[in-house]
């Protein structure tokens, strides 16, 4: 994936509840800035997907008793044209739609509950990601958003390959940055194996120096 560096003065204010990514620029129009309604998308056209995903997790997004049963409506993110039937790229590739900004995070508003499926707002992982590490890495987050609130950044880097009619692109890497007390603590995922369950999640940490390598993030 493309490298950019500098923030988007342009959303600026519109995404300032939920954060913004600091390596879009306004030049470029293979790529979509696209606030929502607890989440901000950095869509990159080029490979059909986000680049990263930004969003505020905070105390009172989880506190709700009367959740609704799950439907995983994936559609079309309506501000990106270019995500109608992009879940058909899915079919048949062996990767999961990995949320960036995840249900459960989102299942307390009923916008959100709709918003958390766009399309714009996935990438291709193996179901032994999806549903392991970065499950548990989601978990914790909800753990500790029970008390203090969270700035999350999620996203992938590099290419492994691509899916589908659409070349969707698989990520070599999948990635969350977590601003917890004023400090960010980074995790960096492989997307083409799976790691032992035995692994305890910190094994997988790395610094926000070299996360910022990797992305071209300025946390």
């Amino acid at each position: 994936m493309k490298i950019k560096s500098n923030l988007l003065l342009a959303v600026a204010g519109a995404a300032a509840a939920v954060g913004v990514n600091q390596r879009f620029t306004t030049s470029l129009p293979s790529e979509i800035t696209v606030p929502h309604h607890h989440y901000t998308t950095y869509y990159d056209v080029t490979s059909h997907e986000a680049d990263s995903v930004s969003w505020n997790l905070a105390p009172e997004m989880l506190g709700c008793t009367d959740k609704p049963k799950r439907k995983d409506l994936f559609g079309q993110d309506p501000q990106i044209p270019d995500t109608y039937k992009l879940k058909d790229n899915y079919i048949n590739s062996g990767y999961d739609k990995g949320h960036l900004f995840n249900y459960e995070d989102a299942s307390c508003d009923s916008t959100d509950r709709v918003e958390c499926f766009y399309m714009s707002n996935m990438l291709p992982q193996p179901h032994y990601l999806n549903a392991g590490k970065w499950k548990t890495l989601e978990e914790q987050c909800r753990k500790w958003a029970q008390t203090q609130k969270l700035h999350i950044i999620a996203g992938g880097i590099g290419r492994i390959k691509t899916i589908g009619s659409g070349q969707v692109t698989v990520p070599q890497y999948c990635y969350k940055a977590i601003l917890m007390n004023g400090i960010y603590q980074c995790w960096l995922f492989p997307n083409d194996k799976k790691l032992p369950a035995e692994i305890p999640l910190d094994s997988c940490k790395i610094s926000t120096a070299a996360l910022d390598q990797k992305t071209g993030l300025k946390l």
